[in-house]
């Protein structure tokens, strides 16, 4: 039992693997670390630079195509999320080692030109003193959008997070499952942890 909670996923037989969408795909399965949920419906993932970690969720699937990676200093790539509740969504993640804590305002800026959109990022209040993590919301386009920053506090790198909820076959779900996507997104988006010098 011990040895298998050692053994990555993509060492393991796809017989012992969780009967879950993101251990299904090979190339996703490469940056989950364990098969132990880390909370319901979430499982343990480390990026291809191994400068930070977050809960991924099981119904994810990182896209092969569009990764991309220059050496440990730069990431890009997507997520495609099935829900259990019949709601699709996208997560693109584009992660730069070389943000500074002190120019925040700027990355937030360069956000808002990439979303083309002028709103308001607020700062979570959270005990996590490693890192700073700022969220938006909005919509458009029959689709729910929340945006997010976060910034290492104890080296550099910075993460920018946008995540997406089709709602055009889903309308009345969306709108009745509002505040708790947004709640979610920030509770998920506290999950992401720079892994520092340390190994913390």
């Amino acid at each position: 039992m011990d040895q298998e909670k050692s053994t990555k996923p993509a060492e393991m037989s796809k017989e012992d693997l969780p009967d879950v969408r993101a251990f299904q795909d090979d190339f996703t399965r490469e940056f989950l670390q364990s098969t132990e949920e880390t909370k319901e419906g979430y499982y343990p993932f480390l990026s291809g630079t191994g400068a930070y970690k977050m809960d991924f969720p099981a119904g994810g699937i990182v896209g092969e195509k569009g990764y991309g990676k220059v050496k440990e200093k730069k990431e890009g790539f997507g997520v495609g999320v099935l829900s259990k509740n019949g709601l699709q969504s996208s997560i693109d993640f584009n992660y730069d080692s070389y943000k500074e804590s002190g120019n925040v305002n700027s990355y937030i800026d360069n956000l808002k030109q990439r979303l083309q959109m002028e709103v308001e990022f607020k700062e979570v209040n959270t005990q996590k003193n490693q890192q700073s993590f700022y969220y938006s919301s909005f919509e458009r386009n029959d689709f729910q959008t929340y945006a997010g920053y976060v910034q290492n506090n104890v080296g550099n790198g910075g993460i920018q997070v946008v995540y997406q909820i089709d709602c055009k076959k889903t309308t009345q779900l969306c709108e009745e499952n509002k505040q708790e996507n947004l709640d979610r997104f920030i509770n998920w988006l506290q999950s992401i942890e720079f892994v520092n010098e340390n190994g913390k």
